[in-house]
């Protein structure tokens, strides 16, 4: 499994917790946890995505990354 498949099913994860939150609601009306994970993993590789939110700070935290652009491109990208 690459790093990317590692990132985008531990997002994936995150999203299926959160989407229980009402904070969470309009994504989860929008996409289903797979289909957004996959959505912000490409947009962090291709700076379109925030990597600001809760989704991707616990899974810089799981995967024991620090929660910035750079770290987190080193880590797709390898």
């Amino acid at each position: 499994m690459t790093n990317r498949e590692t990132f985008t099913r531990v997002l994936s994860a995150q999203y299926t917790r959160l989407f229980e939150t009402p904070d969470y609601a309009l994504a989860r009306a929008r996409y289903s946890p797979d289909a957004l994970a996959e959505k912000m993993t490409s947009g962090l590789v291709d700076g379109t995505a925030n990597k600001d939110g809760e989704g991707i700070l616990l899974t810089c935290k799981h995967l024991k990354l620090k929660p910035t652009y750079k770290a987190i491109r080193e880590y797709l990208s390898a």
